[in-house]
C-alpha cells in the first residue's frame, strides 16, 4: 500500500524535506522537484501544497500524513491528530508595530480596544485579543502585512517572525509574544486506521531524532 505525505511549499519546504530524510524516507526526487506537485519516490507519494491547504489535504483523506506549522493548525482549526513536534521550522507568532503604538501595550489592556490589527491569521488574532477581553478590528491580508501600519491600514500586525529582519526593515518592533511556532506531523483518524503499521515506525523515529537534537536530550 502506497502511503502519501503532504508537504508545505514555501518557507518551510526545505526543513520539511529534511524531516523526511531524518526519519529514513526517500527524498532524492524532492531535491529535484521542478514544478511537479505530485512526486513518487521509493514507494511513497508526496503532495506539495500551500501551507494553509495542508490540513485540508490530510483531513479530506487525500494524504495520510501531513507536515504543517502549528500556526497553520491553529488558524485552520483542523480536526487532526498531532503525531509529533518536529522542532523544525521554528519561529514565533508576535504582535508588532511602530514604537508609537508601544505605550498601548504597556498599561491596562483596555488601551488595546479597537486597535486595527493586520494579519494573515484572522482567527488567531481574534482569539488572542478576545482572550484579553479586548475587541479589535482585524484587517485580513494575504501578504506584505508589514506594510499595513506604514500605509495607515492598521495600527499593528500579528504575524510570524523568524529573524526579525523584515520587521526592522519596515520600522516595526515586537510589542507582544503570542506563541512559539514549529512544524508538526499530523494525520487524520482515517489515515491512522488505514496505515498505522507504516506510520508508527515513522513517528517513533521522529521522536528519537528530535530527542537527540534537543540540547537537553528531552
Amino acid at each position: 500500500m502506497m502511503l502519501s505525505i503532504v508537504l508545505p511549499t514555501g518557507r518551510v519546504f526545505d526543513e520539511a524535506a529534511e524531516v523526511l530524510r531524518e526519519i529514513g524516507l526517500p527524498t532524492g526526487k524532492l531535491d529535484h522537484k521542478g514544478r511537479s506537485l505530485v512526486i513518487e519516490d521509493g514507494g511513497w507519494r508526496y503532495f506539495l501544497a500551500k501551507p494553509m491547504d495542508v490540513p485540508l489535504f490530510v483531513h479530506s483523506g487525500i494524504a495520510d500524513i501531513g507536515l504543517a506549522g502549528s500556526d497553520v493548525l491553529w488558524e485552520t482549526n483542523a480536526t487532526l491528530i498531532e503525531l509529533a513536534d518536529t522542532r523544525r521550522g521554528l519561529c514565533r507568532l508576535v504582535v508588532a508595530g511602530p514604537q508609537t503604538v508601544a505605550p498601548r501595550f504597556m498599561g491596562h489592556e483596555s488601551a488595546l480596544m479597537w486597535l486595527k490589527v493586520a494579519t494573515k491569521y484572522p482567527r488567531i488574532a481574534d482569539s488572542h485579543f478576545s482572550s484579553k477581553g479586548v475587541q479589535v478590528e482585524v484587517v485580513h491580508l494575504h501578504g506584505s502585512v508589514e506594510l499595513a501600519p506604514r500605509l495607515g491600514l492598521a495600527d499593528c500586525i500579528l504575524d510570524i517572525v523568524q529573524t526579525g529582519a523584515t520587521l526592522e526593515a519596515n520600522h516595526l518592533t515586537v510589542l507582544e509574544e503570542v506563541t512559539p511556532v514549529s512544524l508538526r506531523m499530523v494525520a487524520s483518524r482515517y489515515g491512522i486506521q488505514r496505515g498505522w503499521s507504516s506510520i508508527l515506525p515513522l513517528v517513533e523515529k521522529l521522536l528519537d531524532v528530535t530527542k537527540e537534537r534537543s540540547p537537553q536530550g528531552e
